[in-house]
């Protein structure tokens, strides 16, 4: 496959999966966590924020041909 192609294909995807894990983390913090704790929401958050690495590092890889 065409490297700039690949990136582009690689760029799209990325941006729907962030767009998709934003949205999800979002309805599960809005479902959950109404009436927990200050410190059960920020450790919530912080493996929110965090999770999403593991898919967009393999994404990056792929796009990058290795």
């Amino acid at each position: 496959m065409n490297p700039r192609l690949k990136r582009l294909i690689g760029s799209l995807l990325f941006a729907l999966f962030l767009i998709f894990h934003i949205t999800l983390v979002i309805a599960l913090a809005y479902g959950l966590l109404p009436g927990t704790s200050q410190g059960i929401q920020l450790i919530f958050m912080a493996v929110a924020g965090t999770i999403w690495v593991l898919p967009a590092a393999y994404i990056i890889k792929w796009m990058n041909g290795s």
